[in-house]
């Protein structure tokens, strides 16, 4: 069994602004949730794939659901990273997690899209800021020929300023 990794700032920055978590944070108070998921009428081993193989047929699943934000908070409310709950694989979860349980920092703003209104921050749905993201490009490669022949590569980075 493999340890699961940490989830990087573009993944958090995305797990803000991912829909299923702006809808688990607004129906997170429905506690009658278990009662009423499409989930009832299937074999709960459909939710917890082998490692390694596809959980699709459970999120086509939880796509058709009319609890499965409710299923999303309970899940990252207790924790849960197996199985599939309210259409989110494990992976995803982890990055929702901390999203959930964290505001948001300085690295993860560099990442933003400006399409969503609205994140998710520390549980709760915040506007998203407006001030200035200095976004990431891929470092320019300059070419120079040294004496005797050999090329060399003169790696530059010029940040470009952004706002959304």
């Amino acid at each position: 069994m493999t340890r699961a990794r940490i989830p990087r700032p573009q993944e958090v920055a995305a797990a803000r602004r991912d829909p299923r978590l702006v809808r688990a944070v607004t129906e997170r108070h429905d506690n009658a949730w278990r009662t009423k998921g499409v989930c009832q009428t299937v074999d709960p081993e459909t939710f917890f794939p082998v490692p390694m193989a596809p959980a699709d047929v459970a999120i086509e699943l939880c796509a058709r659901c009319p609890v499965a934000g409710a299923c999303l908070a309970w899940a990252l409310s207790v924790g849960d990273c197996h199985g599939v709950w309210g259409g989110t694989t494990a992976r995803e979860r982890r990055a929702m997690l901390v999203a959930w349980r964290t505001e948001e920092q300085p690295e993860e703003r560099q990442f933003a899209d400006c399409t969503s209104d609205l994140i998710v921050s520390a549980g709760e749905l915040v506007p998203q800021s407006r001030r200035p993201v200095t976004a990431r490009i891929p470092r320019q490669v300059e070419r120079t020929t040294q004496p005797f022949g050999k090329d060399t590569a003169l790696m530059t980075r010029e940040p470009i300023r952004a706002s959304c």
